[in-house]
């Protein structure tokens, strides 16, 4: 019922989890091989530089702890020393914009390919209902 009102994806389980300290962060190896359909040089989504010599960390943009969500359109690669110095920040706006047409690239890139998943209609529902921006905005207090 409440994803009637917020378009959150499993925004049900989100209101649902009481004990913070119980929450878990599952792994997002399986987000790789989505992420390098629009990113075959895994380029850092921060510094734009390729990372080599190293397994792109895959970076939630707006930070977990504020979504507790792996949700593709918000996670990128990322060098892991990126990842780790922009710590739990929510970024600035160019970010987003980067994100957005990041999200747009990507959802052409998989529907070009015939992939269709459900991380792939995810991506879709959130570039339709713009919940880049809307978390965004939501997080910043």
């Amino acid at each position: 019922m409440l994803e009637n009102f917020n378009h959150s994806p499993r925004i049900y389980k989100k209101v649902k989890i009481i004990d913070e300290d119980k929450i878990r962060r599952k792994p997002l190896t399986k987000f790789s091989d989505l992420i390098e359909v629009e990113n075959p040089k895994c380029i850092c989504f921060h510094c734009g530089n390729e990372i080599i010599n190293e397994t792109p960390a895959i970076d939630h943009v707006i930070p977990w702890s504020y979504l507790y969500s792996d949700d593709l359109w918000n996670l990128v690669f990322s060098h892991q020393s990126c990842n780790s110095s922009k710590s739990n920040v929510i970024p600035h706006e160019a970010m987003i914009e980067q994100l957005e047409q990041r999200n747009q690239r990507l959802l052409e890139s998989l529907l070009n390919r015939e992939h269709k998943d459900k991380h792939v209609s995810e991506l879709e529902m959130a570039i339709n209902n713009g919940l880049v921006r809307k978390f965004w905005i939501s997080c910043q207090g």
